[in-house]
């Protein structure tokens, strides 16, 4: 058996974190052909939300507007949801986790959620936050045969972790709710190092051609992706991010949790993965850490 993207959806233009990912939640579930009832768990990797809210976790509020699982009745199995946070890594944790929920015979979708905004709600850039506003959704299912997932890699420091976006809480005062800082790191180095080890494990268990593999990758760097593929072997034409490159000269967003979905929507939209064998998910973030899954592409007819 494998585990497939049956649909996936993105969600752009707004300002809030849980709107957006419900919106592309409803999509999702739309695109799948199924109704909100035949959803058995629900995933939310979201990092940064609405108000810095803490509690309850998001995916319940998302689930709510999603409108999955409002009511109950006697015999049925209720959506399970809950957040599972790893940063720009989460995605992948959420489908390696979504793989041991679908050997159960009682759980046929999962409904990976991701995306982030400032905390103001502003869908316009905020000074100091490189992160662009945009929900995700990726509806996994089990299918017969070998495509689908492979298993995940992971490549982190063992030092511990830099912090990356947080909250200076002496200095909060009335505007707590709407403000956080997030701080890049200048040499990603380290990063490529943790991006090229978890990648090449992965495309090792593969055992396809390069040649034959697309790269999906985030962006925590405008020059990460082609850094990163030229480290792999794999040709500009191959790797797909999350948003065109656009004007050099401008400073470019990262969609951040919802980069791979994004950036495997653009790739499946534009036809890059009409002729692939497999797609590459690599992520890589605060840790620093990196994370790489193998997605066997379905043949074409």
């Amino acid at each position: 058996m494998g585990i497939v993207i049956s649909s996936v959806a993105v969600e752009i233009g707004g300002g809030s974190s849980i709107e957006q990912a419900a919106a592309a939640v409803r999509h999702a579930i739309a695109e799948a052909g199924t109704t909100p009832e035949h959803i058995d768990a629900l995933i939310n990797t979201g990092v940064y939300r609405d108000s810095n809210m803490v509690e309850p976790a998001m995916s319940a509020l998302i689930q709510q507007q999603a409108g999955i699982g409002l009511e109950y009745k006697s015999g049925e199995v209720p959506c399970l949801s809950f957040d599972l946070m790893n940063g720009a890594c989460g995605v992948l944790n959420a489908v390696q986790v979504s793989q041991a929920l679908l050997e159960a015979p009682t759980v046929h979708r999962v409904v990976v959620v991701a995306g982030d905004a400032h905390p103001s709600k502003s869908p316009e850039p905020q000074p100091g936050f490189p992160i662009k506003p945009v929900g995700a959704a990726m509806m996994l299912e089990r299918v017969p045969g070998t495509t689908g997932f492979g298993a995940l890699h992971i490549s982190a420091t063992d030092a511990r972790p830099a912090a990356e976006g947080y909250l200076r809480l002496a200095d909060m005062g009335a505007t707590g709710r709407s403000s956080i800082i997030v701080d890049r790191p200048d040499d990603i180095q380290e990063l490529l190092h943790h991006a090229v080890t978890a990648a090449s494990e992965a495309l090792d268990v593969a055992g396809v051609p390069i040649g034959r593999t697309v790269l999906i990758c985030g962006t925590p760097t405008a020059e990460f992706p082609a850094l990163l593929a030229a480290r792999l072997g794999m040709p500009p034409a191959a790797v797909c991010t999350d948003d065109d490159p656009g004007d050099s000269a401008t400073p470019r967003l990262d969609a951040h949790t919802a980069a791979l979905p994004a950036a495997y929507l653009r790739a499946r939209d534009n036809g890059l993965l009409d002729h692939a064998e497999l797609a590459l998910f690599v992520a890589a973030g605060a840790g620093p850490a990196a994370a790489a899954i193998t997605y066997r592409l379905p043949a074409k007819p």
